[in-house]
């Protein structure tokens, strides 16, 4: 919308341009002129040109690559303003113009090109230059110290410095320098190309300078100079270069620390990673940083001049701020007011605050609160410098619920722990280490307060470990008797590590002392259990070495107990290790029971294996968690395992024999009293009216009926004989490779009549897979009674269409047999689908065969048949071979 407002306003603005009474011109971002003032045309001398759609420097190709250039950044949304310059006519004369270059807009923050206004200000400048440059040399010289004048005369080349020149350069009164030595004072990397840049342009250009530069005098003193220079003309040619030498080294150097520091102060204000803001004397928040921005929500914008702190602070927090500087400051608390009341003292406070974001949520900062001071010394308001202390204060917290956790932890498994400080002396004991101890906590231990406490036996081994762990750098732990200050004897187990310098001198001692007097009495109690448990036990580390063994372990293995233990549990029971990882051995608290391994092998002494099952788990031993190993020897167990699944087996084939005999029993048993019974008791009804009639014509008829019972008996009998014939075994002479399309080919010259009745398509696809090895018979069978029911059971709505499909998926060959007719009711009819003598269909011919014997045949074969159907739109038969 804001692009298309632009466009329209843009002839109104070029009758404005044309109609306008100075020299002014409209671009676009081309260069290219879109409209143009009379007096622009009048000035360049363009009557009779058409510059509309023409580009700039096309007419004035005499344009340099600086002031396109200049163009350029100003398309950058940069505005371009020159007071005066030269522009240099083909014809060689110089035209001194005004000028003001500034972007205009087809949409916010898009640039559609350029206005640049003029002005000729060419006739004033000669005349201008001649007048003011003595004048304006000797005003300025007057108006700032330490200030010389120079010229270069462009047609003999040679260089004139005043007095003050010479001074500031360190150079005799009668020195007189040329072009290059006088660049050649200045600093090399920077200041020298500069000048050296900047002379050659108003020599060639006359484009006037202004520049600070860095000068090294003759004397090798380092100066800041100002160095102004400006052309002057003659007859409309360049004809000197006049200019001043200032020097500034004094505010220069003191501007540059200057500079320095506000730098620095603007990189801490503009930090996003903290938030500054301030307030003036009503409570009005006047600076708002990016810090600020980010911490609280607020644009700098919502809050400068609008807002004060309060819009974001709980009231009362500002209230306890309030009344703790009253109070710090001797003030009246009620109705105080840190703004009013606090007139010159000097405020810096630092606490926690709890702000509250634009969105709601609450931030807890670390905040300064400052005082600022006008000249006088008055408070014109305050700075406050805050820092998210979020991640401190989780940070806090989880330490804290860890201190609390750990507290509970060392409780619960009787575990305190301590610090020696060697330096100074200092010991420090964990809560839980004086309940263990008995001593009062007002007791501020030292080593000898714990020393007394160890049974007199055991001393000489603390004092051991000590010793060593001074020299050697580790604390080894032990395992003592401790008697508390009631008397009562407790078994500690003592662990420890050593603190070094970075001399490697040891500085401190920490560690921990459990008590484990109720694990040593358990101990003793599960050594007892272990000698008397009928299986072999063992106990190992995380390593896996073996650290524990009964009597029952020495007989199974035929080792003694020097030659199993500390030896590497693999040695006797290999691949067991995936086992005890598997329980999460180590680096976890999640160490859970195994439970009973079978069918691992261990190995004696001489070499006999011996197979073993293992009942596995996790043990506390001694402050250290292990594994416990319950052994036992399975040979005779795997000998009657293995009689009893060869028994099994043999159950199992026997009891499959008779399953499928009872099931083709039953297949006969139907076959005899369904389809043998009716045609049997129908030749009886024939017969006895045979035998009763003598009517010679009706006797002639029941012949016919004879044949027709006779042949559906016959029917029924082989198919009995073939079903049964399918169930038998087969030999490998039976199978054959067979090409499909062969067999195809076969069934159809079978079913040329039924084909060329129904009109039936039959479409087939063997490219992935022509062939199989197979039973021929069986083969053509399938495909017989398949392609047979599907024009059986067609739809009289269509023609029937049949489609074969073979694949060959990593050698599994399957057969596809798809079909338009009438469909299953899979629903209602699917469990009996393949089913002797099942029908589904009120079909003349149906007699609930055919895929009883294809599934028969396939079956026999070692394959599948299954079908998925859809009423009135057809069925698909698939046979997986394998």
């Amino acid at each position: 919308m804001e692009k298309t407002t632009a466009k329209s306003k843009i002839p109104y603005l070029e009758i404005f341009i044309e109609q306008a009474p100075t020299a002014i011109a409209m671009f676009d971002k081309n260069m290219c002129y879109l409209a143009a003032s009379n007096c622009w045309i009048k000035d360049y001398k363009l009557q009779g040109i058409e510059i509309i759609g023409q580009c700039h420097y096309d007419i004035f190709p005499e344009i340099n690559q600086d002031s396109k250039d200049v163009h350029q950044q100003c398309l950058e949304k940069a505005i371009d303003v020159c007071d005066e310059a030269p522009f240099k006519r083909p014809d060689g004369t110089v035209q001194w113009l005004y000028w003001d270059i500034s972007p205009w807009y087809i949409s916010k923050g898009k640039v559609g090109g350029l206005f640049i206004h003029t002005l000729d200000v060419t006739h004033h400048k000669e005349s201008e230059l001649k007048k003011a440059r003595t004048e304006d040399i000797f005003t300025q010289t007057k108006e700032v110290a330490k200030m010389g004048t120079w010229e270069i005369n462009l047609a003999t080349k040679k260089v004139y410095w005043s007095k003050l020149t010479r001074e500031i350069h360190e150079v005799p009164d009668g020195y007189k320098p040329n072009l290059e030595d006088a660049i050649n004072f200045f600093e090399e990397k920077t200041s020298r190309p500069k000048l050296r840049s900047c002379i050659k342009d108003t020599i060639e250009k006359g484009v006037p300078f202004d520049f600070d530069f860095e000068l090294v005098t003759a004397k090798n003193n380092i100066r800041w100079v100002r160095v102004i220079g400006k052309i002057e003309i003659k007859d409309g040619k360049y004809s000197n270069v006049i200019g001043l030498v200032q020097d500034i080294s004094d505010v220069k150097f003191f501007k540059i620390q200057l500079n320095k520091a506000h730098a620095q102060l603007r990189a801490i204000y503009n930090s996003e990673s903290i938030s500054i803001f301030s307030t003036d004397s009503t409570g009005y928040i006047n600076h708002f940083n990016k810090g600020a921005e980010k911490l609280l929500g607020y644009s700098a914008e919502e809050m400068e001049g609008k807002k004060g702190p309060t819009c974001f602070l709980f009231p009362e927090e500002v209230s306890k701020f309030r009344e703790d500087l009253a109070t710090k400051h001797g003030k009246n608390p009620d109705n105080f007011s840190h703004y009013k009341d606090l007139p010159v003292e000097n405020v810096n406070d630092t606490r926690e605050w709890i702000y509250i974001r634009k969105d709601g949520s609450t931030v807890p900062v670390q905040c300064t609160v400052s005082s600022v001071k006008d000249d006088l010394g008055k408070n014109i308001g305050f700075i406050v410098v805050s820092t998210d202390i979020s991640d401190l204060k989780a940070y806090q917290n989880e330490i804290l619920a860890k201190n609390q956790l750990l507290n509970f932890a060392e409780q619960m498994t009787m575990i305190g722990h301590w610090q020696w400080n060697l330096a100074s002396g200092s010991v420090k004991w964990s809560k839980n280490l004086y309940t263990i101890a008995e001593v009062d906590t007002s007791v501020q231990p030292v080593f000898d307060t714990f020393f007394s406490l160890v049974h007199p036996e055991d001393q000489p081994l603390i004092a051991e470990r000590v010793d060593d762990a001074m020299r050697e750098k580790n604390f080894e732990s032990a395992t003592i008797r401790l008697i508390t200050t009631t008397g009562k004897t407790r078994t500690v187990h003592i662990a420890g590590v050593v603190v070094t310098n970075n001399q490697g001198e040891v500085v401190e001692l920490m560690g921990t002392a459990q008590d484990v007097t109720e694990l040593k009495m358990a101990e003793k109690k599960l050594k007892g259990l272990l000698e008397s448990a009928p299986d072999a036990i063992m106990i190992i580390n995380e390593q896996g070495t073996i650290q524990i063994i009964n009597k029952q372990t020495e007989t199974l293995f035929q080792c003694s107990p020097e030659e199993l233990l500390k030896e590497f549990i693999e040695d006797f029971i290999p691949n067991i290790l995936p086992f005890i990882k598997a329980a999460k051995f180590s680096n976890s608290n999640n160490t859970r029971q195994i439970g009973v391994i079978e069918e691992l092998i261990g190995l004696r002494k001489n070499g006999e294996q011996v197979p073993i099952s293992i009942n596995m788990g996790p043990v506390e031993w001694e402050g250290e968690l292990v594994i416990s190993l319950a052994i036992r020897d399975i040979t005779k167990q795997k000998s009657a395992e293995r009689k009893i699944i060869k028994a099994k087996e043999n159950l199992e084939v026997l009891a499959h024999k008779l399953t499928e005999q009872n099931r083709q029993l039953a297949d006969f048993t139907h076959i005899t009293s369904h389809n043998l019974r009716s045609p049997v008791s129908n030749l009886n009804s024939l017969l006895d009216i045979y035998k009763t009639t003598d009517d010679e014509v009706l006797k002639e008829s029941l012949f016919g009926k004879f044949e027709t019972v006779i042949n559906q008996l016959t029917l029924t009998l082989n198919t009995l004989i073939e079903a049964l014939k399918t169930k038998g075994p087969h030999t490998d002479e039976d199978v054959e490779e067979i090409e499909f399309e062969e067999v195809l080919s076969t069934t159809k010259d079978v079913l040329a009549g039924e084909i060329l009745k129904s009109g039936a398509s039959i479409t087939a696809d063997f490219s992935k897979c022509s062939k199989i090895k197979y039973h021929k018979i069986y083969l053509e069978s399938i495909f017989l009674n398949l392609i047979s029911n599907s024009m059986k059971y067609r739809s009289k709505s269509r023609k029937p269409e049949i489609e074969i499909k073979a694949t060959d998926i990593n050698g599994n060959i399957m057969l596809e047999f798809r079909d338009n007719g009438l469909g299953i009711d899979l629903e209602q009819h699917g469990h009996k689908l393949f089913g002797l003598n099942k029908v589904f269909h009120r079909h003349p011919d149906a007699k609930g065969v055919g895929l009883f014997l294809t599934k028969s045949q396939i079956e026999s074969m070692g394959g599948t048949i299954s079908a998925s159907s859809k009423v009135d739109v057809g069925t698909t038969f698939t046979i997986n071979f394998n």
